[in-house]
């Protein structure tokens, strides 16, 4: 074959054709924030910004902040993302315009039971269930799952106390892992674990082989880079997670929805998984009570004690109550734990602040016999603490919203289709909203200092309607772990002790090494 005076085989053409035509599918989404005027990194073909985060989500996107402003665009492999770092347009794209962005990402695998997780559902069926499920995190019931926090805690303090007297450096990962580990397995599962104890118990290995994320997992990398794949991995049920370790889950709650069912009502456990058991039934005395709440935004799911449909408060399948068991585990594990492991690093290098903190608990637990959600609550430095604790090291370092309509937001139109990524981490750490973001300053939480500040400068939960569900649990179960904590022991840095420490690169701030401190005995 001659062409253009040259002689070329059909094997040459056809292989010039296939280049062209990769390069084309490598390419093709590239133009998009260029047409938008958005600004942004040059993408590298096929893999987008992909690889530029993967040598750390958070500085990567504090880079492109400097450079590109308050918002830019990248690609992660061949999908387009709008990254916003500006509080107020993520109160308009989270609240005012919720209507127009309404779902997170949704999962590109259908991998059972996690399709029913809370977090992918969308539009109505979202809505149905999440106000089902907020009731089993109101106050009262938070109340009522105290005995199954302080339970793994006593054994928490066991360890911190074998750990002192020996003078053996703490792991802080281990240690409030086991605890995190115990409490949700309770109150999750209804299961009662003592993984602080039996490490080798099954549901700890379960555990951690479904939610060890790694990047480079070959399903996740195909996903990134050829979405294409997806319909056929779903359709050999291939999945990122293990699939032994669903099926133990599966296994587990199944058997124990069983035992449940057969109980006596008055053996029943105030645990999450009978509340969703019980799900009709407690939603009607969350009614009958008034106790409506709105979230921190003004945001109220219920009017008049209605939904805008009569069938949300139906009881859950046992995928729908594997599903959030698992969310309500996934979700909260390896972020509690982190977050209690950033804190205890923060007193070790600030002992001023942790003897403040300690004086606090002193005062206040003197007039109780056991560390109840009641005082927690009365303790504000403690809160101090702990919102600037994830202010500085926000367990997740953003999330992101779908654009379901067309919408302009602060003069930048946003299409239809397009993914929205608020980075927490960056905003959590811009010097114009917090100065000297490197230091820990309790004291920026203040009611004064917060007055000054713009209400969705602090995100560690998200922010609007889609916000996470289980904020009250996840904040009780650290605060009532922390008190047990320093009523008893202070930390200390240790000749392991990174400072500062390295944090994780993929999403989640969880330092490969962990914490290593030196706890002790308080006289």
């Amino acid at each position: 074959m001659e062409l253009c005076g040259f002689e070329v085989s059909a094997w040459m053409l056809l292989c010039v054709i296939a280049l062209v035509l990769f390069y084309l599918y490598a390419t093709w989404p590239f133009s998009t924030f260029r047409n938008m005027g958005i600004p942004g990194p040059a993408p590298w073909p096929l893999a987008g910004n992909f690889i530029q985060l993967s040598s750390g989500f958070q500085d990567k996107e504090m880079e492109w902040y400097k450079k590109y402003g308050k918002v830019f665009g990248i690609y992660e492999g061949r999908q387009p993302v709008l990254e916003v770092v500006d509080p107020e347009m993520c109160k308009q794209i989270c609240v005012k315009h919720f209507t127009s962005f309404y779902n997170r990402r949704r999962l590109p695998l259908e991998t059972k039971p996690f399709n029913h997780a809370l977090t992918v559902l969308v539009d109505q069926n979202w809505k149905n269930k999440r106000n089902t499920l907020t009731p089993a995190f109101s106050g009262s019931k938070m109340r009522k799952m105290t005995p199954i926090v302080n339970n793994a805690a006593d054994t928490m303090i066991r360890i911190l106390g074998k750990h002192s007297k020996d003078g053996k450096t703490v792991q802080c990962k281990d240690i409030f892992g086991g605890y995190v580990v115990d409490s949700i397995g309770s109150a999750g599962f209804g299961v009662d674990v003592n993984s602080q104890e039996q490490p080798g118990h099954p549901f700890v290995k379960h555990v951690k082989e479904s939610f060890s994320f790694d990047s480079l997992n070959p399903v996740f990398l195909a996903l990134i880079l050829f979405p294409f794949v997806m319909h056929i991995l779903n359709w050999l049920n291939v999945g990122i997670f293990p699939r032994a370790a669903i099926n133990y889950f599966v296994n587990l709650t199944e058997t124990t929805v069983e035992i449940r069912k057969k109980q006596d009502p008055s053996e029943k456990k105030v645990d999450f998984l009978q509340l969703m058991l019980d799900a009709r039934e407690v939603y009607d005395q969350y009614i009958k009570e008034n106790e409506e709440e709105e979230d921190e935004n003004g945001v109220q799911l219920f009017r008049d004690g209605k939904s805008d449909t009569h069938d949300f408060h139906k009881g859950f399948t046992n995928d729908e109550l594997l599903a959030q068991s698992l969310l309500f585990f996934g979700a909260g594990y390896e972020t509690t734990s982190t977050m209690m492991s950033f804190l205890a690093y923060s007193m070790a290098t600030n002992p001023d602040v942790q003897d403040k903190l300690c004086a606090e608990i002193d005062d206040v637990m003197a007039n109780y016999d056991e560390v109840t959600y009641d005082a927690v609550s009365k303790m504000p430095y403690l809160d101090l603490v702990v919102c600037e604790t994830l202010r500085m090291y926000p367990p997740g370092i953003r999330f992101d919203r779908e654009c379901n309509e067309d919408v302009t937001i602060e003069g930048v139109h946003i299409p239809k289709g397009m993914i929205v990524a608020v980075p927490i981490y960056v905003i959590h750490h811009d010097p114009k909203i917090y100065p000297e973001p490197k230091k820990f300053i309790p004291e920026r939480f203040t009611k004064e200092e917060k007055e000054k500040r713009h209400p969705y400068a602090w995100l560690p939960f998200g922010a609007g309607p889609r916000n996470c569900i289980g904020m009250r649990f996840a904040l009780l179960e650290a605060k009532i772990g922390l008190v047990r904590i320093f009523q008893r022991f202070t930390f200390e840095p240790c000749v392991e002790t990174e400072i500062p420490p390295k944090l994780g690169k993929a999403g989640f701030l969880t330092p490969p090494a962990g914490v290593k401190l030196t706890v002790k005995e308080r006289i």
